[in-house]
């Protein structure tokens, strides 16, 4: 505490500063009173240091410390430290104390107090000590309490279990108003003080039965202390009963001993200078207690000496000895874990070497904690052998999932994340490893194998997921050691993954991820394909050069090369034939070169024709032979050959005719000499055939003359002809001739034959007929008749049945006897519902219907923490949000400073991993206070303390800050001087950062309310003060408009904006077809690239053009009236519903929108009305709504799915509907600059006067008071105290801040701002106020962000009155009446205690409380019989009526009125609460949504840059796409591509450029496009020379997407650049026709 002239100091009471004046009597007892107040104040002092100890945890002050102790929490956990075993954590009713703050006392919270008492019994505490459960929770004799707690300090000491009690007196010091308060008290105690220095005494002389002799034996003993004589024979008194005495130790005894002696004689002293002190044997000797104490904790310490000698030896067997020592007494001690207790006992010895052994007290704990932690290691490390076991036998005998669950389990100690996805290579490769070492894994071995398996199988993933980068990066990490990989082959890299990926997943492996062998494989094909393509152009390059050379050695040499992979050898008969064909395909290609495909298929030509030949030199040679033979079935044979003659010309019947004339050929041509024949290919090649050798040749042969003696091919034909002409057609006529009129004979006679022997059928069977139509008539009449004869059987037969059988009936009709029924029981309930609520009196029979509402009191808490909870999460949510907005901003600005070179790719990199840092772990440590408390500040998420733990000055910064702060929250004019003195640079900081804070974002109605507050009063204070004209608000915004706007977007405002909003935002973005240009140029291109894409052609258009040339094209004008008809509609859509949703708006938008009018009005009252609404519509439109709509999901208006994001075209048609909002809010038109928007001008006004109307309302909204149903006495109502979350740095910049400007803000020396600054002293430092006892957290920036949870304290409220008796009776017998209404019968309530109650009704109620019991909200011992539960109801009505609160004349109503008015109350408190928490659970969805938008931000700037750190030593060599494999290539048609080279795609304006090629080298590149097995997929190849150099996948739908968003030109391949548009044609042309 303070120190100033008000304090009284050490007890000595200020007399007035003259000691002759003599003292009255009423003065002499005031300052007797106050030395008694202020020695007991010292006995709450030094209680409440001593359990501080103890627990280890924060007290609230001394003038709270009883109030605090009467829930029992603060004495159970006693009972816990005393006996963990007995008295367990869980054990102990609201041990967060959360009820206790919400709805204060509970009766439950007398099981604290009861366990507490149990354990004094157990601790063997004398009975003289122990106080009466009443004694705490009534607050009966509370000094009794505390009087306890000295003995029990002192009885512990003795047992070595904890510190002895602290004597304060002289040294504590307290205000006259502490002292005068805990006076009052004292005197309204009816119980004597208790003597407090006779513990000691009486706790020596308790056991022991000849007190005179153990005086005598103590008082030697203290004697023997003053000497130098030893005091062994002292010690050892058998009156004294002192145990675990040790002999080697009595000089350490003595030493102990005597300076407790002496610092007990100076306390006495102490004590003497008191007017009141009264003298007692006991006050300078040591009892037999404190003795006892002191030589246990000297043991303590000596066996913790030999224990750390022992274990730095590694002496088992002596450890053993020390842990079984009789005076430790240690539960769970097992010598098998002794290994285990030395290992612990060497970490205490390293981590408390700076610890001194003397300031230890608890030593008993220390050694029973040493034993624990050793067990628990010892199952720790059964635990991980049992692991690794687990895990050989899952390789051994299990399956995957066996494995899994044995790597995932904690005790093996892997430390990282095993991934389900790479579960199958784990098994796989793990099992296989195991076999091949032939033993069992060990750790290491387990640990590396799922190491380097994880990062084999991230490959698999990465490539199942498609993600290039991560593939790659995978590649080059050091667990693969892949040292072939070339950086321009990376695309084809994962474009073959891929493929391996699909084949073991079609094959159905066993596993299928790729291991390491197949990633090696991959990766060396993909290698070798691309050392083949280099040579294959080479190889290409050289052909080409051979041909034009014509030097066929050289070619023939190429074309044998390995690279080209022919599939026959080449023949040497065909050697000039190759160049022959080559030379051809060459010239036909004009200027182009021979490719790698006119290569191949020049050979397979070749090839083919080669084999034709042959063929034809066999047949002919034979034909020629068969003639010469007179073979006529062999030449027959031969003619209809293929090769020779088309068979479908010759008549088979004429076969000797011909055999005739080419008999006669062959003779006129045997006068020639020549064997050889000429003869021409289909592909236009003479070949030279050789009639008697059987052989060929491609050139001319030597021998060779114009004229041959065999028939050749020529002649065969020209025989033929001949022959057919003047000798078969004629013969073929006549055959026919004949034929056809046989055939048309047949046809008449069969005609005739089947017409007459019909007619003589019918004649023949008139009879059946004549039945068959009967028949059919009878079946139409029986259709029509029969369903309405079967329905009069039915009915009939019902009508029978009921009259046999009505239950049967009833039965039948049994859902509808229910629904009648029920509506009868639903009008009894209603009837019933209306008396309990609008029935003056209700009867009890209405009363006992409803009064199971009444029972669930529990939820009812729980609800309340949750809404509580919940609000904290809010809070901590926005913070959170608003962190990673301002953190994603600068990494928006790093990036385009990255872009621009300005800064280093490091600089980015290293702000990136701040930002995901930031995301994975929330960057502000949170630390919470509970409430009341003054002490150390505790953390959630590790043991941190906070502002210094318990010294002096933590309770005063701790109580000055909960102090300032309430007054700066509740007393806005504090704040709203001090942002006008803050700079202009300053003011949006510490708004933003301190004063939302400070109101917790208005999450709670209180806060809020204070908040809406703080604006009014500022913006009155800044309108007054700084505002010239109304329109100087629209020009400059008050910063205190924005915040009021940011707030209402945070909470339920967003709420309100999704539900006014969201759907017609919605409605805009899922219309494609809307397209509300109105930018004349915009439109112009917008239809050239159309025009473009339908006709293929470059348009002759111009590029670009100005506003009013685009207005001359018929075109332009008619999209733009279309444009803007739809405009009209949509914007008309907005306004109706905005204007329609007044009571949607959030509360602070309207409120400040009706302050902003009244102070306006009130200081320029002569403004007109529409100059003041324009203002307003600047806050409520442009303000609240205008960027809602323009960027619905920047302010998560819309839901959009993860990675998408609005097209160009979606935005514009919002900021077009969002402007012509804002123009008729602001009743703005279009001038000259837009004069093709002019005739909108009217629409414009026709809005602005609805927008009028919804300003009009807005200004009329209810007040502050009205709305939160706020009145002076409502903060006099809290159940708890207000709570802020606010960070260290926030707190020290306000206090500063304070100091700096307090002249201005708190002028008045009496202010109580000044009192409070005054107590605080100076500033403190982050580092002071935030000095943590935990190592890895001590830099300033983390202390800085370190997050407080203070309860907020009125330092000058007044002490509440507490309740009357009456007051309580009458809520006791409520309590007691609502426990047995549903038990009891009658018409009022004397009836229904006066006629006693049945058997059936006893049985049910002890059913009922049997389950209180068993779910703990009862205990056995407080459970009452009926007929005891009635009997105290009566005596309770008895005592009520006595003192006029009810009466037997009405039947006690009053106290059945009151039920039921709770049943009321208790429906709608409930239904406040549901709604409150709907509220905080949409806004905290919101806020969840948003947060996850920021990570999903931050985790595409991830990707971002670690693909610039991957290519940022990559090299400048373009990225190749991947290509397919050749199984895939299989499967498509290849007659479907189409191909085309570059030069002709150059002309049909397609391809615009290639890069690092020159337009004169397109000739050599060819494009095949050719459609895949999925729709809408084309695969593009890239030749060059006819080798395949790149390949790509294009899909359709992305080249819309692109045209749709405006992107003209795509790059192909990194190189090439293509025209959108008529690509899009192209593909259209080809395959979409």
């Amino acid at each position: 505490m303070g120190k100033d002239h008000n304090e009284t100091l050490i007890g000595k009471i200020d007399d007035g500063g003259d000691a002759d004046i003599r003292k009255t009597a009423q003065e002499m007892d005031v300052i007797r009173q106050r030395t008694i107040a202020y020695e007991y104040l010292c006995r709450l002092e030094e209680a409440k240091t001593w359990m501080e100890a103890c627990l280890k945890e924060s007290l609230p002050p001394v003038t709270e410390f009883e109030e605090c102790l009467r829930n029992g929490v603060y004495l159970a956990k006693l009972g816990h430290f005393i006996a963990p075993d007995l008295l367990p954590l869980n054990k102990i009713y609201d041990i967060e104390q959360r009820r206790y703050k919400i709805m204060g006392l509970q009766f439950k919270h007398t099981d604290n107090i009861n366990k507490f008492i149990q354990i004094l019994k157990i601790t063997e505490l004398p009975v003289t000590f122990q106080p009466e459960t009443t004694d705490i929770y009534d607050n009966k004799n509370m000094p009794r309490v505390i009087y306890c707690l000295h003995a029990l300090s002192s009885h512990l000491f003795k047992l070595g279990k904890a510190p002895l009690i602290t004597d304060v007196f002289g040294k504590a010091v307290f205000t006259d108003e502490q002292l005068d308060s805990v006076s009052k008290d004292l005197q309204k105690c009816k119980h004597p003080l208790p003597v407090f220095q006779k513990i000691s005494g009486l706790l020596s002389n308790n056991n022991n039965d000849n007190s005179l002799s153990m005086q005598k034996a103590l008082l030697e003993l203290n004697n023997v202390l003053d000497s130098e004589k030893p005091i062994t024979a002292a010690l050892l008194n058998p009156q004294l009963k002192l145990k675990y005495v040790q002999n080697k130790l009595i000089n350490e005894y003595k030493e102990v001993l005597k300076n407790a002696k002496h610092q007990k004689i100076e306390v006495a002293h102490n004590h003497s200078l008191n007017d009141s002190y009264v003298p007692d044997e006991y006050d300078e000797l040591l009892t037999v207690v404190e003795i006892q104490g002191h030589i246990t904790a000297t043991n303590f310490k000596y066996l913790w000496k030999s224990l750390c000698r022992a274990c730095e030896r590694n002496d088992v067997n002596t450890l053993h000895k020390l842990f079984t020592e009789d005076y430790i007494k240690l539960k769970h001690y097992n010598s098998e874990n002794l290994d285990f207790y030395c290992d612990v006992v060497k970490e205490l010895m390293e981590n408390s070497k700076d610890v001194d052994v003397e300031s230890i007290t608890n030593w008993h704990k220390i050694f029973q904690n040493i034993v624990n932690d050793g067990n628990s290691k010892s199952l720790q490390h059964d635990g991980h052998k049992t692991a690794i076991a687990d895990v050989n036998r899952a390789l051994e005998e299990g399956n995957a999932n066996d494995l899994y669950r044995s790597l995932t389990n904690p005790q093996l100690g892997l430390r990282f994340k095993i991934s389900k996805f790479a579960l199958p290579l784990l098994y796989e490769e793990m099992r296989l490893e195991k076999c091949e070492l032939e033993k069992n894994l060990n750790e290491s071995e387990i640990a590396a194998s799922v190491s380097y398996l994880t990062t084999i199988a991230s490959v698999s993933e990465a490539v199942e997921r498609g993600d290039e980068n991560a593939v790659w990066n995978t590649l080059n990490s050091n667990h693969i050691h892949l040292e072939m990989l070339r950086p321009h082959c990376r695309r084809r890299y994962f474009s073959a993954l891929v493929a391996a990926l699909e084949v073991k997943f079609r094959e159905q492996c066993e596993c299928p991820l790729l291991t390491l062998e197949d990633i090696r494989d991959t990766i060396e094909m993909v290698n070798m394909k691309d050392d083949d393509n280099d040579e294959l152009v080479q190889v290409v390059n050289n052909i080409n050069k051979a041909v034009c050379d014509e030097n066929v050695d050289v070619l023939i040499g190429l074309l044998k090369s390995p690279c080209l992979k022919l599939p026959i050898p080449l023949h040497k008969e065909e050697y000039h034939l190759y160049m022959r064909t080559l030379k051809k395909r060459l010239l036909q290609k004009e200027a182009e070169n021979l490719w790698l495909d006119d290569i191949i298929q020049a050979i397979d030509d070749v090839n083919d024709e080669s084999i034709k030949v042959k063929e034809f030199t066999e047949a002919i040679v034979e034909f020629n032979s068969s003639i010469l033979r007179n073979d006529v079935n062999s030449f027959w044979h031969l003619l209809t050959h293929p090769l020779i003659y088309d068979s479908s010309l010759l008549e088979s019947s004429c076969r000797d005719m011909y055999f005739q004339m080419f008999s006669k050929a062959l003779k006129k041509k045997g006068c020639n000499i020549c064997p050889w024949i000429v003869c021409h290919t289909e592909a236009g090649n003479t070949v030279y055939i050789d009639m008697e050798s059987f052989t060929y040749s491609w050139t001319t042969p030597k021998d060779f003359v114009p004229y041959a003696r065999y028939l050749t091919k020529k002649d065969i034909q020209s025989v033929v002809e001949k022959t057919n002409k003047h000798h078969i057609y004629a013969y073929k006529q006549k055959h026919i001739e004949k034929t056809f009129m046989k055939f048309q004979a047949h046809c008449k006679g069969y005609l005739i034959r089947q017409k007459v022997r019909r007619h003589e059928f019918f004649k023949e069977h008139v009879e059946f007929i004549i039945k068959i139509q009967a028949w059919w008539r009878q079946v139409l009449i029986r259709r029509r008749y029969g369903t309405l004869i079967r329905m009069k059987a039915i009915e009939a037969k019902l009508r029978q049945e009921r009259k046999l059988n009505p239950l049967a009936w009833y039965k039948v009709q049994e859902q509808k006897i229910i629904k009648i029924q029920a509506l009868w029981r639903g009008r009894r309930a209603r009837q019933a519902f209306t008396s309990l609520f609008h029935s003056p009196n209700p009867p009890l029979k209405v009363v006992k219907k409803f009064i199971h509402m009444l029972d669930f009191t529990t939820e009812d808490y729980d609800r309340e923490i949750e809404l509580q909870t919940l609000k904290s999460e809010v809070v901590h949510s926005i913070r959170k949000n608003q962190e990673l907005s301002r953190q994603i901003d600068d990494m928006d600005l790093k990036i385009g400073l990255l872009v621009q070179n300005r800064i280093a790719l490091q600089e980015v990199a290293a702000h990136g991993l701040k930002l995901n840092n930031m995301v994975k772990h929330n960057s502000m440590t949170k630390l919470a206070v509970s409430k009341d408390s003054k002490g150390t500040l505790t953390t959630i998420a590790s043991a941190v303390k906070g502002l210094k733990s318990l010294t002096k000055e933590s309770k005063r910064l701790l109580d000055g800050y909960q102090h300032l702060f309430y007054e700066l929250q509740t007393n806005p004019t504090y704040l709203s001087k001090l942002l006008f003195c803050i700079p202009q640079n300053k003011t949006n900081s510490f708004l933003q950062n301190v004063v939302l804070s400070l109101y917790n974002f208005g999450a709670y109605t209180r806060d809020e309310y204070l908040l809406l507050k703080l604006f009014r009063f500022t913006l009155e204070e800044e309108i007054s003060c700084k505002v010239a004209k109304p329109f100087d608000i629209i020009a400059s915004t008050p910063l205190v408009l924005k915040m009021a706007v940011s707030l209402s977007r945070q909470l339920s405002g967003l709420n309100s904006l999704q539900t006014i909003i969201g759907p017609l935002v919605e409605k805009i973005i899922r219309d494609r077809d809307l397209n509300i240009e109105t930018g004349p140029v915009e439109i112009y291109k917008a239809w050239r690239n159309e025009t473009e894409m339908k006709t293929g052609q470059i348009s002759k258009l111009p590029y670009t053009v100005t506003q009013e040339e685009a207005l001359t094209y018929p075109e332009v004008k008619t999209r733009l009236e279309k444009a803007l008809q739809q405009l009209k509609s949509v914007v008309v859509m907005f306004l109706d519903k905005i204007t329609t949703s007044t009571d949607l708006l959030p509360f602070c938008i309207t409120y400040m929108a009706r302050v902003l009018h009244r102070s306006l009005i009130t200081k320029f009252p002569h403004t007109p009305e529409k100059d003041i609404l324009k203002v307003i519509g600047n806050l409520v439109y442009y303000q609240f709504f205008n960027a809602a709509i323009v960027a619905p999901d920047a302010f998560h208006i819309i839901n959009m799915a993860n990675g998408s994001c609005l097209t160009t075209d979606q935005r514009k048609n919002l900021a077009s509907i969002a402007k012509i909002l804002h123009f008729s809010a602001a009743k703005k038109g279009f001038g000259e600059e837009s004069s093709h928007l002019r005739c909108l001008n009217s629409f414009i006004v026709e809005c602005h006067e609805k927008m009028k109307e919804l300003f009009r309302r807005c200004c009329r909204g209810p007040t502050l008071e009205e709305y939160f149903a706020v009145d002076e006495y409502t903060e006099a109502t809290l159940l708890h105290h207000p709570h802020i979350y606010i960070t260290v740095q926030e707190i020290v910049d306000t206090h500063a801040l304070l100091i700096e400007y307090q002249d201005v803000i708190a002028p008045d020396p009496d202010d109580r701002l000044n009192e409070l600054l005054d107590d605080m002293g100076d500033v403190p430092s982050v580092a002071q106020l935030a000095s943590r006892d935990v190592a890895t957290i001590g830099d300033s920036e983390e202390n800085a962000r370190l997050e407080v949870c203070l309860a907020l304290v009125n330092k000058f409220q007044a002490p509440a009155d507490d309740m009357t008796d009456l007051n309580k009776l009458f809520i006791k017998t409520k309590e007691l009446c609502v426990a047995i209404i549903p038990f009891l019968n009658g018409e009022h309530l004397l009836e229904a205690i006066c006629i006693g109650t049945t058997k059936e009704q006893q049985e049910k109620y002890n059913e009922k409380v049997q389950r209180r019991i068993y779910s703990g909200q009862a205990r056995p011992d407080e459970a009452m019989s009926l007929r005891e539960h009635i009997t105290k109801l009566r005596n309770n009505l008895q005592m009520l009526e006595d003192e006029g609160y009810v009466t037997r004349e009405d039947g006690y109503q009053a106290l059945i009125t009151s039920i039921a008015l709770d049943l009321c109350n208790k429906g709608k408190y409930r239904q406040a609460q549901r709604r409150a928490l709907a509220t905080l659970t949409r806004t905290k969805l919101s806020l969840v949504e948003k947060t996850k938008y920021y990570q999903d931000k931050c985790k595409s700037y991830d990707q971002y840059i670690k693909s610039c750190l991957a290519n940022l030593h990559a090299g400048k060599r373009s990225v190749h796409a991947c290509l397919r494999s050749g199984k895939d290539n299989k499967k498509l048609k290849s007659k479907l591509t189409v191909k085309y080279s570059g030069a002709k795609l150059l002309e049909r304006g397609i391809l615009l450029e290639i890069d690092g090629l020159s337009t004169s080298q397109f000739k050599n590149v060819q494009f095949e496009i050719t459609p895949t097995d999925h729709n809408g997929v084309f695969t593009i190849k890239g030749k060059f020379m006819g080798v395949v150099m790149e390949s790509v996948d294009i899909d359709i739908q992305d080249l819309l997407q692109k045209q749709y968003e405006g992107c003209a030109i795509m790059d192909m391949f990194g190189k090439a650049k293509i025209n959108v548009n008529l690509l899009i044609f192209l593909l259209n042309s080809k395959f979409y026709k």
